[in-house]
């Protein structure tokens, strides 16, 4: 099964694009959620930037096997291919020869990151929020910006990696 790693490096870019412009300061969810100690990516510094975009970078890679359905069939064969075992390969590779595009749309894709932040995303931003004592506004600032994300992700992986 061959994958796309070069533009799963530059899906990698998303988060980045999205928070600078979800967080900016002149965005109308800052007002509105009260937010007043965010900063945009620009204030960071380059370090920082460096490792939001290595998490970046995670996120796509394990948003890669959740989203890509093939990726799981085919790590079913994967040691007995790496052991040799011709029919274990030719039985993957005649399965993906016949349903390797199967649900490689962006939609689907979309469906899936949709899926992925309600699982993740929830979970610990409403633990922070929970911690911090913050109000519901935090929570969906930041749950609709990892939703937007991850749907974009996800629809990128699906019909581009």
């Amino acid at each position: 099964m061959e994958l796309n790693y070069i533009n799963a490096l530059l899906i990698s870019f998303v988060p980045l694009f999205i928070a600078y412009i979800w967080y900016h300061q002149n965005s109308p969810l800052l007002r509105w959620s009260g937010e007043n100690g965010i900063h945009s990516l620009s204030s960071l510094g380059a370090i920082r930037i460096l490792v939001a975009f290595l998490l970046s970078f995670s996120i796509v890679f394990g948003y890669m096997n959740l989203v890509i359905h093939q990726m799981g069939f085919y790590e079913l064969f994967l040691t007995d291919i790496l052991q040799g075992d011709l029919e274990a390969k030719r039985v993957a590779d005649e399965f993906l020869a016949k349903y390797g595009q199967k649900h490689r749309h962006f939609g689907h894709g979309c469906f899936h990151g949709a899926i992925n932040a309600v699982v993740f995303a929830v979970p610990f931003i409403g633990f922070f929020a929970l911690l911090e004592r913050r109000d519901y506004r935090f929570f969906f600032l930041h749950f609709s910006y990892w939703l937007f994300t991850s749907m974009v992700i996800g629809g990128l992986i699906a019909a581009f990696v």
